[in-house]
């Protein structure tokens, strides 16, 4: 006799399940949406019969699939490049809604978006990374509205983003000014002697090591 979906879930979850268990079960309830899902991620479900499974599953469960770190790491890549096939397909407002809850590894996967709305999803994700920020700076394709995104954030006080901007020959003026207090100083020098700089970009460079020369000089005692 098959039990409830309830309590085989709760099952799914012990660490005791043995592999012939999961079998069983599967069998049993090979039609069972939610328990399918359960199964897919279990370390010890069959790796043949996950990825059958994987290819059934709704784009929202294949983010929970991914971010799971105890499913095997062979069904989390599978259920990403599903994902990434699955995604071209969706509308933008459940584009949106999943970028906002995939983990890091899945928004390295989509540094070639070029959708405001969703490049602004992504870069203000709490999963979003330096290494993320990095790829669309470096990517070779246009990056407009990345850089209209990267201004409404934060990003551009990262060191490792602010090098990487001031070697863009691409990046907006406006980005460049704003990422001079956060560069070192050889990379202040390189910028402002690079041929290509815009002179206002210059200009605001020369001021601010002025500024911070005059800040850090010791002051007299009267």
């Amino acid at each position: 006799m098959a039990l409830p979906p309830l309590t085989v879930i709760k099952k799914l979850q012990s660490a005791g399940v043995s592999q012939e268990e999961l079998e069983d079960i599967y069998r049993q309830h090979k039609n069972e949406y939610r328990i399918l899902l359960h199964l897919a991620q279990h370390p010890k479900f069959p790796q043949s019969l996950s990825l059958g499974i994987i290819s059934k599953l709704f784009a929202v469960d294949l983010v929970r699939v991914i971010k799971n770190v105890k499913a095997n790491p062979f069904i989390r890549k599978k259920a990403e490049l599903e994902f990434s096939q699955r995604y071209k397909r969706l509308a933008l407002g459940e584009k949106i809604s999943l970028l906002k809850m995939a983990p890091n590894s899945l928004l390295l996967a989509f540094s070639e978006e070029n959708q405001p709305q969703l490049i602004q999803t992504i870069l203000q994700s709490g999963y979003c990374s330096e290494d993320v920020v990095l790829r669309f700076v470096n990517r070779a394709t246009e990056r407009y509205n990345f850089y209209s995104a990267l201004d409404a954030t934060q990003w551009h006080q990262n060191p490792a983003v602010a090098e990487a901007v001031a070697h863009d020959r691409d990046a907006p003026i406006k980005i460049l000014l704003k990422i001079i207090p956060y560069l070192g100083l050889s990379g202040l020098q390189k910028l402002f002697r690079d041929d290509n700089t815009h002179q206002a970009v210059r200009d605001h460079i020369k001021t601010f090591l002025e500024r911070r020369k005059a800040g850090s000089e010791p002051r007299s005692c009267n």
